[in-house]
């Protein structure tokens, strides 16, 4: 507990000291939320930057570059594009194909229109990750105007370009990215310098011909976001757009400092969990699962892999638009199918359950709750919007029952068993599920974007891991541990998968 206490303090630090010398304003423009953020107390004429987020985010996710930004003198406006965040609005086709590109320009349309209009404004730039790069580079390239472009895990260019067009174009990419992303952003270079390589710049930033590529080494899809390289490269490429001196490059760095004091938190919840339920349910004398035989090893180990290979079967014939946010609706079915295969076979030899105890349901329900909020308030404040919006809200109750039934399922295989073998029963089970979902990615029955979010949902698999093993100490019902890893599960899932 001490470090559980110890975690939590530093992240409510983190938070609390995270909006020095900025300040914030946020607002709904033609149904567009748009947050703008400047130095506090700035006065004068200052560049402006919108900044996009990709495909399955928010503008909670690109802070970081809000707050780089601000404390080096600009106005920063971030926005929720179409199908993200607190944007009600349906992206089209899941951000790809031509009506998804006429909605993401109208919503950046809207939000450099907005930011223009701000008093003290001088200039504009963009700074787009993944769908949102794409968006920026597309909008900066029909609009002259727009003074310089920061284009992070692009990919592949979408359409030609020449060494004005867009003007002072950066394009960064991950050193662990798919390969496409790499070759992506030295591919905006040569598109007008063919002989261009990484970590060079080309043309004259003062006549809007500058190009360069940037690989940061050691970061992924998500995680270049986060470091200080690519912090670096954006001020100090918008700093030679605007003509403003770039002396000070490590000032404002901080891009961490939001996530990472999430991730504190998260690190004091998981912690604490134990206690927390232990205080709440006691420890059971004779827990429901009390006297249980239980399953042989082989089939304990054999159903799940089967369950799995049924839900890649599955998520072949659930449509892809079952459900209104995007790619819930086959996760939900796959993780459902795999929970109900696999507690099919304890169910049928398990004794009568008996009935649920008062106070058990009532303790079950505060640390439902409780994880709730321990994973959507640091979420809000560090990294992703985590209050269900739109059609989001209901979208949320199938997922919910799906993933209640995957944790019902591993939790009845490992029913009899002792803490470890349980525990090893549990990561087998959601290893086999994560691997079914790459599989399924690469057969093409998925998004190839399941991939991207394979991180999220391997972290959330592994937090219901831990609290598992603490019910199962206290021989908490199957119930309840469903419940609670249910809502772990289907709530990150459901809030940042977008409206499409």
């Amino acid at each position: 507990m001490v470090v559980a206490v110890v975690a939590a303090v530093a992240g409510v630090v983190g938070f609390a000291t995270a909006d020095r010398g900025i300040e914030r304003r946020s607002a709904v423009v033609s149904g567009v939320p748009v947050e703008v953020v400047r130095p506090d107390g700035a006065a004068g004429r200052l560049p402006g930057v919108v900044v996009a987020h990709g495909l399955s985010a928010s503008m909670q996710l690109m802070r970081g570059f809000a707050d780089t930004l601000a404390r080096r003198g600009y106005v920063v406006e971030l926005v929720d594009l179409a199908g993200g965040g607190a944007n009600t609005e349906r992206l089209p086709d899941l951000g790809d194909g031509p009506a998804a590109d006429a909605r993401l320009d109208r919503d950046l349309d809207v939000a450099v229109r907005h930011l223009r209009a701000v008093p003290g404004v001088d200039g504009i730039g963009l700074l787009g990750h993944s769908m949102g790069a794409a968006a920026v580079v597309r909008y900066a390239a029909a609009h002259p105007d727009v003074t310089a472009t920061v284009a992070i895990s692009q990919g592949t260019m979408p359409f030609g370009a020449s060494a004005s067009s867009p003007r002072d174009l950066l394009a960064i990419a991950g050193g662990f990215e798919f390969a496409g992303y790499r070759a992506g952003a030295v591919g905006a270079v040569r598109a007008a310098y063919p002989q261009g390589r990484a970590g060079v710049t080309y043309g004259d930033p003062r006549a809007g011909t500058a190009r360069r590529a940037v690989i940061v080494g050691g970061a992924e899809h998500v995680g270049v976001l986060f470091q200080p390289r690519t912090h670096r490269e954006a001020a100090a490429w918008f700093d030679r757009a605007f003509g403003r001196p770039g002396d000070a490059r490590g000032v404002g760095i901080r891009p961490f400092q939001r996530a990472g004091s999430a991730m504190l938190l998260y690190l004091a919840a998981v912690l604490s969990f134990a206690a927390i339920a232990s205080a709440l349910l006691g420890r059971r004398s004779d827990g429901e699962d009390g006297g249980q035989e239980r399953l042989s090893p082989g089939v304990a180990l054999g159903v799940p892999v089967a369950a799995v290979l049924a839900g890649v079967a599955a998520v072949a014939v659930i449509p892809r638009e079952v459900l209104p946010v995007g790619m819930t609706g086959p996760l939900a079915g796959f993780f459902g199918v795999i929970g109900v295969l696999c507690a099919v076979f304890p169910l049928v030899r398990q004794r009568k359950l008996g009935r649920p105890e008062t106070r058990t349901v009532a303790a079950a329900v505060v640390l439902a709750v409780l994880t709730v909020v321990s994973f959507a308030v640091p979420a809000q404040l560090g990294w992703a919007h985590a209050v269900p919006v739109g059609p989001r809200v209901w979208a949320l109750v199938p997922v919910a029952v799906c993933a209640m039934a995957f944790f019902a399922g591993i939790e009845l295989l490992c029913r009899g068993y002792s803490a470890r073998a349980a525990v090893l029963i549990h990561a087998w089970t959601a290893a086999g599920a994560l691997a079914g979902l790459g599989l399924a990615a690469v057969l093409g029955l998925v998004s190839w974007f399941v991939l991207l979010v394979a991180p999220l949902i391997a972290g959330l698999l592994v937090w219901q891991g831990v609290q598992a093993a603490a019910l199962r100490a206290v021989r908490a019902p199957v119930w309840v541990a469903a419940l609670v890893g249910g809502v772990l599960l289907a709530w990150p899932i459901a809030v940042t998968m977008p409206i499409g």
